[in-house]
């Protein structure tokens, strides 16, 4: 059996699934002030007389990072960094740099070596830092500098953690990679403590199985690998409900799908029955990093979201107070409004009406107040869609491929999931004269998300035939060659075989079947007009997706 845990806004829901069929779901309120209270609430409801010996791997997706980026509860991070020349990254970055000498240039070849007294300074001005984060340009192409520094960052500092900027990333874009090392340690302690909480709670259960993290690009780590890499685990909730909807129901027509939970609405563009990745990464607090990332966007419209009026006019989130009415909170929502107007049957009717009344206009009735809540909502997710198609539409074209071949994303189907969608995908989907599905299993899809989700890893890696050597930023391996014999499909092969080291590393050998082949590049290095050898670059991943269709048993909750 797999067991898959959400951790959304409102509700924390839990799945297990067998033999692709769904045979044990629940639901709890969201716990916000100790998010484990409400995962082991759910957990004990959905093992009731279930042997939780058999469960074979269980699955979690969490906001514990992305709770503690929104609200600032995060950790100062002494962040030493090795630009060498050219962009000045400052105001560009989140925290305080500490810009240190030595640099590498684009070929990996040291031009400048790092001081030891250098950072021995820095260190004894950030005494009272416990996590630190270590990013050198052209790292990617030779992390040594980057491993040099960290081990006197370790000597003199002596943090609880440090991250590389190679550890999160092997890809060129220097920007990117210094603000997932930075959020990346930010969030190191509180996710950590997260995590060892989690474990125990489910050896309290026998659960012995291994224990995995969603990520942002639908893939799954195991969970002692993501203590040292939890930048991975934001945005997993939206992650989740696009893994949830490719096991239950997988698009075939270009497709939009709205995961309407209690607190947001999160969009999801499909292309080919599959989810369209966003091109540049993760953003956090409007900075980019590198963090693999479907292309999301939330919109603050869900079942909890407070309705009210503002100087006559009626308002609709993004903010909640609590339930709503219908659910024995204080304060109208939409909820309440779904509930009056027929659309659910769930909740008080009596208190759902009391509530439209509390918005209503001396001339109105709580069904019309009802119904002028719900085409507002509506409304608003439906903005959120087009300009996200706007967006799409407006991306910059960089192959010659997508130019020729590439067609405006023009959706022909709305896919509805999560608490909120029976009453309002449908209301969306006629705006946007747009064929609708909600598929069975749409109110634990991001519990089912998370259990079905295959376990998924990278690496990159990049070799100089001048120089005989490759790289593997994110194992720090620099392995050399001979220099006349190698080529790119060797270079292919040697991916292979360290993407199969790293995933064994992880407890993830039998997905390592399901790779693929990201990103190739081949280029001749010429001197004297002659060609003196190759430059060449593979990225290679377990492929982010599903283990199996998921079914929903006719009694899903």
């Amino acid at each position: 059996m797999l067991l898959g845990i959400d951790v959304g806004g409102t509700f924390t829901d839990a799945v297990l699934i067998a033999d692709g069929q769904v045979v044990a779901a629940a639901k709890t309120p969201t716990t916000r002030q100790s998010l484990l209270n409400g995962v082991v609430t759910v957990i004990d409801k959905v093992l009731t007389g279930v042997d939780a010996k058999k469960i074979r791997r269980a699955s979690l997706s969490t906001t514990i990072v992305t709770n503690a980026l929104v609200e600032g509860k995060t950790d100062k991070v002494a962040l030493f960094l090795l630009p060498g020349p050219g962009l000045n990254v400052t105001g560009l970055i989140p925290g305080e740099a500490h810009f240190l000498s030595g640099y590498t240039d684009h070929r990996g070849r040291e031009q400048a070596c790092p001081a030891e007294a250098e950072v021995a300074a820095v260190c004894r001005k950030l005494e009272d830092h416990e996590v630190a984060a270590v990013a050198a340009k052209f790292a990617v192409r030779n992390p040594r500098q980057e491993h040099l520094v960290t081990d006197w960052v370790n000597k003199y500092l002596q943090p609880k953690h440090v991250t590389l900027g190679t550890q999160v990333s092997g890809s060129l874009n220097y920007l990117r990679r210094i603000n997932s090392a930075y959020y990346n340690s930010a969030v190191w302690r509180i996710f950590s403590r997260f995590a060892q909480a989690i474990e125990a709670a489910l050896a309290e259960r026998d659960i012995i199985a291994p224990v995995y993290i969603l990520k942002a690009d639908g893939g799954t780590l195991p969970l002692t690998t993501a203590k040292s890499t939890p930048v991975e685990a934001i945005f997993t909730g939206p992650a989740a409900s696009v893994l949830g909807i490719m096991a239950l129901t997988k698009p075939v027509e270009p497709a939009i799908s709205l995961d309407m939970g209690g607190t947001t609405t999160d969009i999801a563009l499909w292309q080919h029955g599959m989810p369209l990745f966003a091109p540049d990464g993760a953003r956090v607090k409007d900075y980019p990093t590198a963090v693999r990332s479907f292309c999301l966007r939330s919109v603050g419209i869900g079942g909890d979201s407070y309705v009210r009026r503002e100087n006559g006019l009626l308002a609709v989130g993004p903010m909640r107070c609590g339930p709503a009415m219908a659910n024995g909170g204080l304060a109208p929502a939409v909820t309440d409004a779904l509930r009056v107007a027929g659309l659910i049957d769930y909740g008080d009717i009596g208190l759902a009406r009391q509530a439209m009344e509390k918005v209503a206009e001396a001339t109105q009735t709580a069904a019309e107040a009802a119904w002028e809540t719900l085409r507002l909502a509506a409304a608003t997710v439906c903005q959120a869609v087009r300009d996200m198609l706007a967006e799409q539409a407006a991306r910059p074209v960089y192959k010659v491929e997508e130019l020729v071949t590439g067609r405006p994303f023009k959706p022909e189907l709305l896919i509805g999931v999560g608490g909120a969608a029976r009453g309002l995908a449908p209301l969306v989907a006629e705006q946007l004269e747009l064929p609708w599905q909600i598929p069975p299993g749409h109110m634990v899809a991001n519990a089912v998300g998370a259990a079905a989700a295959r376990p998924t890893t990278e690496i990159t890696l990049r070799a100089d035939t001048v120089q005989g050597f490759y790289t593997v930023p994110e194992l720090g391996i620099i392995q050399e060659f001979d220099k006349r014999r190698f080529t790119l499909e060797d270079a292919w092969t040697a991916a292979g075989t360290h993407l199969a080291e790293r995933a064994a590393a992880g407890g993830m050998a039998e997905a390592a079947g399901y790779s693929e082949r990201l990103y190739e590049e081949e280029f001749n290095l010429i001197r004297g007009f002659n060609t003196i050898g190759k430059i060449m670059t593979c990225k290679l991943q377990i492929k982010p997706g599903v283990l199996m269709p998921v079914q929903m048993r006719e009694a899903e909750l």
